[in-house]
């Protein structure tokens, strides 16, 4: 049971830090944005839209600023601050990426965007004799040709990441007894629990 709360304590103090931040991040562009620092702001909104848990609102409302500044800069022929907006939008989802992908019709719309805008520059002389359509059928191609997280790797390292807090927990509270002498048996089994907890985080996230 104190493993339970243990691990109910800190999801809370997780779930508490990506709120926080991203509420400090959106304001702080928000003010930006107020002042016409478009560029200095789209920053900070791409931090806030990184700072992303289900149903967190700020997350969400940082990328629909960074939607707005990317449609007007488009609009108004504003190409590399647009650019910079709408890819704020798509690293900020493919950051929080698990086994799921956060947000993909956002994604589908700042892929398309994106592909818009790079295709309308200068091409490079390999691209010369392609048309605008050709390019931006090649840009879109590869902007949605993103390697997704694997499922059985990803749960791996979640379970690694709750095995070795849990195993520190208990060797802190359990390996010794009320005079604090050092109890043997519950310390071996904890600090194995510790050991296996982190090599499982690694390895989980080294193929994920």
């Amino acid at each position: 049971m104190r493993a339970v709360g243990l691990a109910g304590v800190l999801l809370a103090m997780l779930v508490a830090r990506v709120l926080v931040g991203a509420h400090g991040e959106l304001r702080r562009g928000d003010a930006l944005r107020m002042d016409d620092d478009l560029d200095a702001a789209i920053v900070h909104y791409r931090r806030a839209a990184k700072w992303y848990a289900p149903g967190n609102p700020w997350s969400t409302e940082a990328l629909e600023a960074l939607r707005t500044l990317g449609a007007t800069a488009e609009a108004e022929g504003e190409t590399e601050r647009a650019l910079s907006a709408w890819r704020g939008v798509r690293g900020a989802i493919l950051s929080t990426r698990s086994f799921y992908v956060p947000h993909p019709e956002r994604l589908a719309e700042a892929d398309a965007h994106l592909a818009d805008l790079m295709a309308s520059l200068p091409p490079p002389p390999i691209d010369a004799n392609k048309s605008v359509e050709q390019r931006r059928a090649e840009h879109l191609a590869l902007l949605r040709d993103v390697p997704r997280p694997h499922l059985g790797w990803t749960l791996m390292a979640l379970f690694g990441f709750a095995a070795w807090v849990s195993g520190a927990f208990l060797f802190a509270s359990r390996a010794f007894d009320e005079h604090d002498r050092f109890v043997a048996a519950p310390a071996r089994r904890f600090a194995a629990v510790f050991v296996l907890g982190v090599a499982a985080f690694v390895i989980g996230l080294r193929f994920a």
